[in-house]
């Protein structure tokens, strides 16, 4: 069966991402950088900023100088990963998605779901207007019979292609002419300089050498890499992608705090809210992750995963010990998020006598029965009233 990958990549996805948020940014230099450094360097920046020789690495204080309406703004990784989840959702009816590399890129497995290669680039060409239609951003797409040469096809179109069609056979043809950075191994420290040295600039250079060359000048694991990629064969299949979590409760604080109390207060409502969603539909939890925006846009996370299923008191406790985890800074908080895998429950071994329940079990139940009769809202804890937590509206199940 002929190998199809597709891989989809929206060029400054991050730029693109700030844009669709804020739609005055359109046309206007922006960078990426963070805002917790006391020499902060540009991490990514539009086509705008770009012109006026604005790159990635250069820093902040000198990008001001040579672009005087740079608009600087702090990473938000939480707005990125929430854009690339939706993108996926909505990729998921076409074909099976393979691990994305980085943000903005997508894998797509064809192989066995079209007819024929032109049914593939058809189907592909779908992806892209779906992507383009409903989000507003524009994607390139590259088709090849490898993820290699399918991710570099897609790149070499970026920003304003469409797609390119790498048919199976043509892979050396088709990467004989670009820059051999654009092969992964190629673009590592060591690799680099020695290629620097002997004159490699382009991949068709890598394709003159044998193993024997190859081996002398980078060693063995490092030749036989530039060996098989210099070819379009990188063996790497799209293994399917982490599944995202199916119970996500967050908040935007009103107001910024490090205060680990309110925090806790704000983490134990969540915890509530994913644990009635979850127990409404039948399932249990076993994965949890809590994610912090800081003020100044950095990030902090935690996981814990355990093979028994989380109760309401368990979880609760598993997100505030995750809570504590992922606070590692005293910078004020901006965001919290708890996010929960969701599974069938397990049939268990049923007991001839069995140990009567713990008082902490029996009361958990008992406020799950009287919340779900008058609401969430019925039963809060007393801190809660005290820190000014409001208690929101029952989710939905």
């Amino acid at each position: 069966m002929e190998s199809i990958i597709v891989h989809l990549a929206i060029d400054s996805f991050a730029i693109q991402a700030e844009r669709m948020r804020c739609p005055k940014l359109v046309g206007r230099p922006v960078a990426l950088a963070t805002a917790d450094s006391l020499r902060p360097r540009v991490l990514a920046s539009s086509r705008e900023a770009a012109a006026c020789g604005v790159a990635p690495g250069l820093p902040l204080v000198v990008a001001r100088r040579i672009c005087r309406d740079l608009i600087a703004l702090p990473p938000d990784g939480e707005l990125y990963a929430g854009l690339s989840d939706s993108i996926r959702n909505r990729l998921l009816p076409f074909a099976p998605l393979g691990g994305a590399p980085k943000p903005g890129r997508f894998v797509l497995d064809l192989t066995g779901l079209a007819q024929t290669h032109a049914d593939a680039c058809g189907r592909a060409s779908r992806v892209g207007r779906e992507v383009e239609g409903r989000f507003g951003l524009h994607p390139t797409l590259g088709v090849g019979a490898t993820r290699l040469v399918s991710g570099i096809a897609a790149g070499v179109l970026a920003p304003d292609g469409e797609l390119l069609d790498v048919p199976a056979g043509s892979e050396a043809a088709f990467l004989g002419p670009l820059p051999a950075r654009v092969l992964p191994t190629a673009r590592g420290r060591f690799p680099a300089e020695r290629l620097d040295l002997l004159a490699v600039r382009l991949v068709r250079d890598l394709q003159a050498l044998g193993m024997v060359e190859l081996t002398a000048a980078l060693g063995r694991a490092a030749a036989f890499a530039l060996w098989r990629e210099s070819r379009g064969l990188d063996g790497a299949p799209a293994y399917p992608s982490d599944r995202p979590p199916t119970a996500v409760a967050e908040e935007m604080l009103a107001q910024e705090t490090n205060d680990r109390r309110a925090l806790a207060a704000r983490m134990a409502r969540l915890a509530m809210e994913v644990g009635v969603g979850v127990r409404r539909r039948g399932t249990v939890a076993r994965r949890l992750e809590v994610g912090l925006i800081y003020a100044d846009g950095q990030q902090g996370r935690a996981r814990m995963r355990r093979e028994e299923a989380l109760s309401q008191g368990e979880l609760g406790a598993a997100a505030l010990h995750l809570l504590d985890r992922a606070l590692t800074r005293r910078v004020r908080v901006r965001r919290i998020r708890l996010a929960a895998w969701e599974e069938g429950a397990r049939a268990e071994q049923l007991l001839l006598f069995r140990d009567p329940p713990p008082a902490r079990a029996a009361f958990d139940a008992a406020l799950e029965k009287l919340r779900a009769r008058r609401g969430t809202g019925a039963v809060v804890p007393a801190s809660w009233m005290a820190l000014g937590v409001a208690v929101r509206p029952s989710p939905r199940p």
